[in-house]
């Protein structure tokens, strides 16, 4: 929310800029964003997860619903581990903990079938040398956790899972379910890849549907803002949902029935996703209750003879559009730019261009401002000649304001006569802030969610251009810039408007100081350049 009353602040001073306006909200700065937070040792797991009593129905508002096998009534299915308690006495785990990885993931699965830490060995949380490495999946002993679990519906687990086979990326788990079935989890990684591939078969389990779900507990629902989702997702018959925490909770559970596609639970950087065959025909669920959400599937599965099997892929891993690519069903979706893709999607893909070249995203940035003022030359260059003019006729309009200052009408009949007298356009000034705002929040959507960007140093004592400045010196730069920049400008007629101008640079300094490290160094490199340009065309046009 503070970042976002940031953004409108930043857009309601550029309209000041181009003198429209005086209104300047006080902005706090923003809370430092913790997208990847978990703790590397997993806390107590919870009792086990009763599935619904009955297959999960569809009632006439499409929400998740389940029979109540002691009541008979029909009430809101809840497939999640929190506030269960364990099915029978035989199946209270014994805390046994399951252990499989490859070079890029390691994950932790419990007696109970769950994956509770999936960390990424390719990733750190921050960038000091013996930062543990970033837990996409974990049971946090603060309360906060991600975790993936399974259940079949309708049907109890008696027995903890037991080991039945492992090899250095192969896992084997059964357990036994009521009835004497059989349940068996076999978990299979591959060299070079985050995604996994689960497979799950049930004897004698004709006509028995699974539950998968990604598990989120008590996260911190600031993060999920209008600018950057956070939560549950999922990719619904090819469109990306991304429902709020707080919907969940009021509209209650949704459900959506789809062919192929994914969902999961995904933060800034990261996601832990279900992806389902292309094929095959599945609904789809979210559901909160204010400290726990689940996004899920549900899997009608295919038969063997008496046996039930499904099979699934679940990728843990970082949000790097390549890779979510490689894994398929869409998955790259989750990378979502929003309102500004039209700009953020080719301006993602010719910083990661650059950098196969430059090998250093400031560098890439800098020559992502050179190719923009290229591209709008000479649009800004009639802006500043001008700007020029408006500068050049300033004696004039101060006579003006003498003879006519209090005679508001006159004054401005004389002023549009002077422009037009001298072929000066008043609003020509104004295109180049137009141009820049949606480069701006372009640029900042990328420097956001982009995990190219995460942790990707620059020179000196910029280590980070996903953060802000350290010792905020690039704000201090663009301030500076801001100051010389309106020197060049013509006065405002207006005293109030000049008055408020003056204050530009401290404000805008103020909210650059919080702003990513990238982004303020495109602002520095962009008012360098734009200080260039129109000291050039002043000394063309012989103008002070």
């Amino acid at each position: 929310m503070e970042q976002r009353n940031m953004l409108i602040a930043f857009a309601l001073s550029m309209i000041v800029l181009l003198g429209w306006q005086e209104l300047f909200p006080d902005q706090p700065a923003p809370q430092q964003v913790a997208s990847e937070a978990g703790n590397a040792q997993p806390a107590a797991v919870d009792a086990e997860a009763q599935p619904p009593a009955m297959p999960v129905q569809q009632d006439a508002t499409g929400d998740i619903t389940t029979g109540n096998t002691t009541t008979g009534q029909v009430t809101a299915g809840d497939l999640t581990s929190q506030q269960a308690k364990p099915e029978t006495s035989g199946a209270v785990s014994n805390g046994k903990i399951f252990e499989i990885g490859n070079h890029m993931i390691h994950l932790k699965i419990s007696d109970k079938g769950w994956i509770t830490q999936g960390s990424l060995l390719t990733y750190k949380k921050s960038i000091k040398p013996d930062a543990p490495n970033v837990d996409v999946l974990f049971m946090d002993h603060n309360g906060h956790a991600v975790y993936a679990n399974s259940g079949i519906i309708g049907v109890k687990r008696t027995t903890p899972f037991v080991l039945v086979k492992q090899a250095a990326s192969v896992l084997t788990l059964q357990s036994q379910l009521e009835g004497g079935r059989i349940w068996q989890r076999t978990f299979s990684l591959h060299p070079g890849s985050y995604k996994i591939d689960i497979h799950d078969k049930v004897t004698n389990g004709a006509g028995l549907e699974m539950y998968r779900q990604v598990v989120e507990r008590n996260p911190n629902k600031k993060l999920s803002t209008f600018y950057e989702h956070m939560g549950p997702t999922a990719l619904i018959n090819g469109k990306l949902e991304e429902p709020d925490y707080d919907d969940l909770v009021d509209k209650g559970a949704q459900r959506k029935a789809s062919v192929g596609g994914w969902t999961g639970v995904m933060h800034r950087y990261f996601i832990a996703a279900l992806i389902s065959n292309p094929k095959q025909n599945y609904q789809y669920y979210f559901k909160g209750d204010g400290s726990t959400y689940q996004a899920g599937v549900i899997d009608a599965g295919k038969l063997e003879g008496s046996d039930a099997v499904f099979s699934t892929h679940l990728y843990i891993g970082p949000k790097s559009i390549p890779i979510l690519k490689e894994a398929g069903s869409g998955l790259e979706r989750s990378v979502d730019f929003g309102l500004v893709a039209p700009i953020s999607k080719p301006m993602h893909s010719f910083l990661s261009w650059l950098y196969g070249y430059l090998g250093n995203y400031g560098w890439c940035i800098i020559v992502l401002v050179l190719s923009i003022k290229l591209l709008f030359f000479y649009p800004t260059q009639k802006s500043y000649e001008s700007m020029a003019g408006m500068r050049k006729l300033q004696p004039e309009m101060t006579r003006l304001k003498e003879l006519y200052g209090d005679d508001k009408q006159r004054m401005s009949q004389e002023m549009m006569a002077l422009y037009k007298k001298h072929k000066v356009n008043p609003m020509g000034g104004c295109l180049p802030i137009i141009i820049q705002i949606p480069v701006f929040f372009a640029l900042y959507r990328v420097l956001l969610i982009s995990i190219e960007m995460r942790q990707a140093p620059f020179i000196g004592w910029i280590h980070d251009m996903s953060v802000q400045d350290p010792y905020f010196v690039l704000p201090v730069i663009m301030g500076a810039s801001m100051l010389v920049q309106q020197r060049l400008n013509p006065k405002p007629p207006d005293p109030m408007q000049a008055k408020v101008m003056q204050f530009l640079p401290v404000i805008f300094t103020g909210m650059f100081l919080f702003f990513p490290a990238g982004l303020v160094l495109y602002w520095v490199v962009n008012n360098i350049l734009s200080i260039v340009q129109q000291r050039l065309v002043m000394k063309r046009m012989n103008v002070d």
